[in-house]
């Protein structure tokens, strides 16, 4: 695996020759269509050991057995296959060099909006999908949008749905803290899910996390938190797992990584229990107007003839639009990073929001880790890094 910079008037054509790759596989692996790349953009190099060119009534299973390698991984490596399906004369990629760490779950966050081809693609990426589609107000819970057709596809694909319940006030735990968590249990089970979600846990009180986590275990739901640097040790514990976030360029912080976010999952591994979290990837980018997502930033640099600069030290990338300003989102060597941390600090695998994520990043993910079909946090209690 290697990371390209690619330089002023370079082409696609250009690249795939240095490397000797089809220009296809480079384009799939990167999330390009026709636009040429952005000079400075960083682009995933995935050197293929083993190809093969696709014939009429080839079938991802029959390929797997063919040639002993996994459905999963087939999806996994050539992702446009779940959306498009297999045609004669396309080559894809059957193996990549050898996996540097074990294997890795992953949560993928669904909300409304989001494409059912875009989950379709990214479904060999996923152990559990968080659909976030209810809200709890008042100790009432009330669901956002019908998420009939992402929960058919989710179980289709042997995955493990999973529901978010956005917390939006404290009142949800005064009063009736017991009646509550039993609307949330009766909540996930008639809608089929495996397990919630709990949005904004942080202001959760620990003596109701308790006792929700308990009425869970006895219906075999699990329940999964969202932390921060600043959330209590109490939240880890008292759940199944948690999703952890550490994005400091996001609020204008320009720390170097390995102070900055490194020292964050550094931290939350020494105090809490990371062998069942999730590390966030960023998929955000800051521009003077707002946020963008990562894939939109890397459109709008191609499009508009930018050129991209990255940091060796915080290890953004940044560019100028004439017309939209300034752009600051993670580079590839970013997510390396991030990727790394997962491993050497011990955590569970990655969370990820479906419809924002490029590929480039989850196919280095799989590159590095290798994906995995059902991984209960439950069963990694206890895990310490050794």
């Amino acid at each position: 695996m290697r990371i390209h910079t690619v330089k002023a008037s370079e082409s696609l054509k250009d690249i795939a020759q240095e490397y000797g790759i089809d220009e296809d596989i480079l384009k799939i692996n990167n999330g390009i269509g026709d636009d040429a790349p952005a000079e400075g953009e960083e682009l995933l190099i995935l050197t293929p050991t083993r190809t093969y060119i696709t014939e009429r009534g080839d079938t991802p299973e029959r390929l797997a057995l063919r040639f002993g390698v996994r459905r999963c991984d087939i999806m996994a490596m050539n992702p446009w296959i779940e959306a498009e399906g297999l045609t004669p004369g396309r080559r894809i990629a059957l193996k990549y060099d050898e996996r540097i760490y074990g294997t890795a779950a992953s949560n993928g966050y669904f909300f409304s909006g989001t494409k059912l081809s875009e989950v379709k693609e990214r479904l060999p990426y996923l152990t559990y999908v968080t659909v976030a589609s209810a809200v709890a107000e008042g100790g009432e819970i009330r669901s956002l949008f019908n998420d009939r057709d992402v929960q058919g596809l989710v179980r289709s694909a042997d995955k493990i749905p999973l529901i978010r319940i956005f917390i939006k006030d404290a009142s949800c735990f005064y009063g009736d803290e017991e009646g509550f968590a039993d609307r949330m249990v009766r909540h996930a089970l008639s809608g089929g899910y495996k397990g919630v979600t709990l949005g904004s846990a942080t202001s959760i009180p620990s003596d109701f996390l308790m006792m929700l986590r308990k009425k869970m275990i006895g219906c075999d739901l699990i329940l999964i938190t969202e932390a921060e640097s600043e959330s209590p040790e109490s939240l880890s514990e008292l759940s199944d797992g948690t999703v952890f976030s550490a994005h400091g360029y996001l609020s204008g912080n320009t720390l170097p990584f390995a102070e900055g976010d490194a020292r964050q999952y550094e931290g939350y591994a020494v105090n809490r229990e990371s062998s069942k979290a999730f590390i966030e990837l960023p998929t955000l980018a800051v521009t003077d107007g707002g946020y963008v997502s990562v894939k939109e930033a890397y459109e709008r640099a191609r499009r508009g003839g930018c050129q991209i600069e990255t940091d060796r030290d915080t290890l953004l990338s940044s560019f100028e639009h004439k017309r939209r300003g300034k752009h600051v989102f993670p580079s590839l060597r970013n997510i390396k990073a991030i990727l790394t941390a997962l491993h050497e600090y011990g955590f569970m695998g990655i969370s990820f929001d479906i419809a924002r994520t490029p590929i480039s990043f989850l196919m280095m993910y799989n590159s590095l880790f290798g994906t995995t079909t059902y991984t209960s946090v439950r069963s990694r209690e206890g895990c310490s890094k050794e």
